[in-house]
């Protein structure tokens, strides 16, 4: 009898793979050949999947994206809009080791997407709805005037992911220096500066 194979688990596999090379050896050294090897594949059989290292790329890059936004959607909403804003900032920030890689990973594709065509799209795709999930919550806190006068929900929600990216970057180059501590407490400056 043939053995069924769970495509999608051995996609998964794979991604993780490129992850782990991405957080130790950085996204240059993700190679087919490297991810093969990490993977314990034969680049052959890698190939089956993924025919060329963007593709690869492109969806590591999407399943980190899925995985994070999967988390968002778990968030307790009854709380109020500036904790669910709070929780959402936590969960994109790099606080434990899962989303330290999770940040490491993700930002290590920026600027491969800069220049890559296909991943500029996907990154884009992934950011755009990040800023929208964060511009619905401003918009209803806005309409329940919680916000301070003047504050434009989606320029708000670009900056607020611009802080949290630049928090994730000089925490991952010396978390001694920008603690975890420090970085809660700029978010909830932030959260500060929109709520009344």
């Amino acid at each position: 009898m043939p053995k069924v194979v769970d495509h999608e688990e051995r996609r998964r596999e794979l991604a993780e793979a490129v992850w782990r090379i991405v957080q130790r050896d950085g996204i240059d050294h993700a190679s087919v050949r490297a991810v093969a090897a990490e993977s314990g594949w034969s680049s052959g059989s890698l190939r089956h999947y993924f025919p060329t290292q963007d593709a690869l790329l492109g969806f590591a890059m999407e399943l980190a994206y899925r995985r994070f936004i999967a988390r968002l959607e778990k968030i307790d909403t009854s709380a109020g809009n500036r904790e669910v804003l709070r929780s959402f900032a936590h969960e994109m920030l790099a606080m434990d080791d899962d989303r330290r890689v999770e940040a490491a990973v993700l930002l290590s594709f920026l600027p491969r997407a800069m220049v890559e065509p296909s991943l500029h799209e996907l990154e884009r795709l992934g950011t755009r709805e990040l800023y929208a999930g964060i511009a619905r919550v401003l918009v209803a806190s806005q309409e329940a005037g919680e916000l301070r006068d003047g504050v434009v929900p989606m320029k708000a929600a670009r900056r607020f992911i611009v802080l949290i990216d630049g928090l994730n970057i000089h925490h991952g180059l010396g978390p001694d220096e920008l603690t975890v501590e420090d970085m809660i407490e700029a978010v909830d400056e932030q959260l500060d500066r929109l709520f009344v």
